[in-house]
């Protein structure tokens, strides 16, 4: 008989802590002067609370106490580095969030967070001893926290796609034993879901850069771990496709900004969601971006579990050439006019 998957119950319990942590935080950020409040960059007609990624930070952490003392469940404690890093990320955002920092500052904090994990967050054997191989993950690690905080431009965005990347990790423990922690894991996809009520569209409360910056940490924590064992061509192509759209909306802004000559790091709405939610709405774009992932997952399952690694190569640059052409079709999409005010 197949039961259930192992550590499934940290997604209700992080799911109900959400629902119920997210409202409340709400009321504590429109107390404190956490909001976001409207300019010509931005959709949103009145000030919104911002502490949404604190709601989620407790809702993870509250999931993982009422696992552990209400219902036995084994929970084992983080490595130093990702207790530390993830607290970096949080702090990080919350001062941006509060009085927004330059870019330079900003990667400051980002890189000591992304040391953090890499150095003294899950061992991996086959970092240490390799400068090199340790300075490409930590700016991984950079790349996926801001990845997902450009990502966070949309109502409901980050709330949709990360339930279906997180549960890709999981299904990569469960199906290939891959070593990363499903609880971790499972609380990302109940945290996240819980956040999404209150954040689609029209949302009513943000994640803020504390939000985006402490979920790019969780997904880089997930990645690190999937590929704690030797990484073969299959496994690092299937980590790569989990997170392929997040750094592809990274990349297409970066490239078009770049492109027109405008401001990489100043706020926009000029990002592949802004243009897919133009062209079709807010709703079915994400639920495109829904079907989207979820491609991604069951093309990532299969790669992985690959035994001709060769056959890798030639996939993923298919793969990469598919985002390529969505990338030029979205460009013919013109940004959201408040861009160019």
């Amino acid at each position: 008989m197949i039961g259930p998957p192992p550590n499934l119950v940290f997604a209700p319990l992080a799911f109900a802590s959400a629902l119920a942590l997210t409202p409340l935080l709400g009321r504590v950020a429109e107390g404190t002067g956490y909001l976001d409040h409207p300019d010509l960059r931005k959709h949103h007609p009145h000030p919104t609370p911002l502490l949404g990624g604190v709601a989620i930070g407790l809702s993870i952490v509250t999931a993982l106490l009422v696992a552990k003392h209400v219902f036995a469940t084994s929970v084992n404690t983080p490595a130093p580095g990702i207790i530390l890093g993830a607290a970096l990320s949080l702090v990080l955002g919350l001062i941006d969030d509060w009085h927004p920092m330059g870019p330079k500052g900003k990667l400051v904090g980002q890189l000591a967070a992304a040391a953090s994990l890499v150095l003294w967050g899950p061992r991996v054997e086959w970092l240490h001893g390799n400068p090199i191989a340790i300075a490409v993950a930590i700016l991984g690690v950079v790349a996926l926290l801001n990845a997902v905080n450009f990502l966070d431009a949309m109502d409901g965005i980050v709330g949709t796609i990360f339930p279906i990347i997180a549960a890709g990790f999981v299904a990569l423990a469960v199906l290939y034993h891959a070593p990363l922690a499903t609880a971790l894991g499972w609380s990302l996809v109940g945290a996240c879901a819980g956040f999404l009520v209150y954040n689609a569209p029209p949302a009513r409360i943000f994640l803020g850069d504390a939000g985006s910056h402490l979920l790019g940490f969780g997904l880089a924590t997930l990645a690190l771990q999937a590929l704690r064992d030797e990484p073969t061509l299959p496994h690092l192509g299937a980590v790569a496709i989990l997170l392929a759209y997040p750094l592809f909306d990274v990349a297409f802004v970066v490239w078009d900004r770049t492109a027109r000559r405008k401001p990489v790091y100043v706020g926009g709405v000029d990002h592949t969601t802004h243009r897919l939610s133009r062209q079709f709405g807010p709703w079915p774009t994400l639920g495109m971006l829904a079907l989207l992932n979820v491609f991604h997952v069951a093309l990532a399952l299969w790669v992985w579990g690959l035994s001709r690694p060769q056959a890798v190569i030639p996939l993923v640059l298919v793969f990469g050439l598919g985002y390529a052409i969505f990338g030029t079709y979205l460009r013919r999409l013109s940004p959201t006019p408040k861009f160019d005010i």
